[in-house]
């Protein structure tokens, strides 16, 4: 995602699994000027056991819209731990404050119940295939009704028709997959644009960088 005179712009979307296809991706496309990466996982996790006070924090401001509670440590997290390092190792601040390339942990669930203004976030990735479709669908039309009418405004592009266009009936499990960790992606690519573009000052900070935080939009006149 880039910005615009009038906002900014989805320039292109992919699947990607392996590490080394995702730190390959992300140095082909950081550019000269920098870039802010929004990712959907732990970033900074210190702690061996338990969970990170961060997600104490999300389940006090967050359960009841009912998002998914997690007990994030350095066993069951190690290998969003890993992409983070390594990351940051490649130039990435994990502080949302600093200046140049950045890479911010965000939770799209939560994402969702500010931006779009859901009593809960929509059920992708698990349960029955045609349940997932429908919440799939209304991701697209959430993201496609709502965003283009925001600060930043999200504006029509190529990549965006690509992840609207496709009928539901002619994904499978695994193109479904597919389109919900893009769906995802792209709400996550917003949270970077809303950062650089409205400043971390319109942003809403849970944790703290040294035993890790979730970074999240604040739309003005948002009451929840």
């Amino acid at each position: 995602m880039e910005a615009t005179e009038e906002g900014v712009r989805l320039v292109s979307t992919a699947h990607l699994r392996a590490h080394e296809d995702v730190l390959s991706w992300v140095a082909r496309n950081r550019g000269r000027s920098g870039a802010i990466l929004a990712v959907n996982a732990p970033l900074i996790i210190e702690n061996s056991t338990g969970r990170r006070p961060v997600d104490l924090q999300l389940e006090h401001h967050f359960g009841r819209f009912q998002v998914d509670e997690f007990s994030v440590n350095t066993v069951n997290a190690s290998h969003p731990r890993t992409i983070g390092r390594a990351l940051m190792r490649m130039g990435f601040d994990a502080d949302p404050q600093a200046e140049g390339d950045r890479v911010v942990e965000t939770y799209t669930q939560a994402c969702q119940i500010l931006v779009f203004g859901l009593d809960r976030p929509l059920r992708t990735k698990s349960g029955p295939i045609g349940s997932r479709k429908d919440a799939a669908n209304r991701y697209r039309d959430l993201i496609y009704g709502k965003l283009p009418f925001m600060q930043p405004a999200l504006e029509d592009s190529e990549a965006l028709d690509e992840l609207m266009n496709p009928p539901m009936s002619a994904l499978n499990g695994t193109r479904l997959g597919e389109l919900e960790e893009k769906l995802d992606a792209v709400l996550c690519a917003y949270v970077s644009a809303y950062l650089d573009l409205c400043g971390p000052q319109a942003c809403a900070f849970l944790g703290d960088l040294v035993n890790g935080y979730v970074l999240l939009p604040a739309p003005a006149g948002e009451s929840r």
